[in-house]
């Protein structure tokens, strides 16, 4: 009988060691595999992607800058170089003007021809939440700066510049193109007029950028030429930048220094009307493109919509953001009727 017994007695402290054993392996944890996100250099420039920002702008709003390009007197421009963007659209008939986009105001060394703003333009400024600089602007229903500004109440500067009598190639000019501004008068006008200065949260980051130089997946791309406005424009990678000129003509600034960039963005416009018999209102709800970098290129979509929403790159079939080359960039918002004149070699 007591053989029984410590037989039972063994049997059923090897149930409970079992019990136990298997309870300890039931609670512990699963294997996981950690996931670390890498965030952004507090010193990243938001439209170059470049990682040597100056830290007293981080998290400011850009400088948005009305430049005239219409014109031979217009060029060479005071400061072309300097932007970290720059947008050429048309204003009226088939003559174009600039915005310059800085994210770093007092990089605005000395910037003109300075000219008159656009809808359009107010536009392009508002979807990056950039403090509009200009001299002067359209007025009249349906497409007048004047009154879009007036009705909106978006952030803008009027005429801060200096005025002069001679255009930036060294010719006696009239004034609206011997006029410029700069970092001093800029900075001056924002803090007198109390403008908000930090970016809102949605804008912080317009584009994406790669970590590391790559090419993109549509082909070699040497040189790309298109139409835009009344300006053949050609750019050449070499040295890994692209080279820009206008009919052959070395685009460049007022010292000499010539014009080049990462990234060469083409944006078709499905449409360009004249409201008022005279200015242009350029469709920027969306369409294709064109993106030249690091000697390759791809074939995009774009959207941006109405006035302070961005604009967005996605890749041909619109489903996927695309991603810039770190450095500057130069978007053409062009016609999609001289699409079939964009030459890639």
């Amino acid at each position: 009988m007591k053989n029984i017994k410590r037989i039972i007695a063994i049997i059923l402290c090897l149930a409970m060691a079992f019990c136990l054993t298997s309870c300890k392996k039931a609670k512990e944890p699963e294997k996981t595999t950690e996931t670390t996100t890498v965030a952004k250099p507090s010193n990243f420039n938001p439209l170059t992607g470049e990682t040597d920002f100056n830290k007293d702008y981080i998290g400011k709003r850009p400088i948005g800058i009305t430049i005239q390009n219409s014109e031979p007197r217009c060029r060479p421009q005071w400061g072309l170089c300097s932007p970290d963007i720059v947008i050429e659209g048309e204003v009226e008939g088939t003559a174009t003007k600039y915005i310059w986009l800085f994210a770093d105001s007092s990089k605005v060394e000395k910037a003109g021809p300075f000219r008159s703003v656009r809808r359009d333009f107010v536009e392009l400024a508002m979807g990056f939440d950039a403090i509009l600089v200009h001299c002067g602007w359209s007025s009249g229903t349906p497409i007048g700066a004047c009154e879009y500004l007036s009705s909106t109440g978006y952030d803008h500067i009027d005429g801060v510049c200096k005025w002069g009598s001679v255009a930036p190639n060294g010719a006696a000019a009239g004034q609206e193109y011997c006029s410029y501004t700069n970092s001093e008068l800029i900075e001056g006008a924002i803090k007198d007029r109390n403008i908000r200065t930090d970016t809102k949260a949605e804008y912080l980051h317009p584009f994406a950028f790669y970590d590391k130089a790559t090419k993109l997946a549509d082909g070699d791309c040497n040189s790309i030429a298109f139409r835009i406005g009344n300006n053949n424009a050609e750019f050449t990678f070499k040295d890994g930048a692209y080279y820009g000129a206008y009919s052959g003509t070395p685009m460049k600034d007022n010292n000499g220094t010539l014009y080049s960039v990462a990234n060469v963005i083409v944006l078709y416009l499905n449409g360009i009307t004249y409201p008022d018999g005279y200015r242009c209102d350029m469709d920027l709800s969306k369409g294709t493109g064109i993106l030249a970098s690091n000697g390759t290129y791809q074939e995009i979509t774009w959207t941006k919509g109405d006035g302070e929403d961005m604009i967005k790159l996605f890749d041909k079939d619109g489903k996927n953001e695309v991603k810039l080359n770190v450095g500057k960039s130069y978007i053409a918002l062009a016609r999609l009727s001289n699409a079939d004149k964009t030459v890639i070699k």
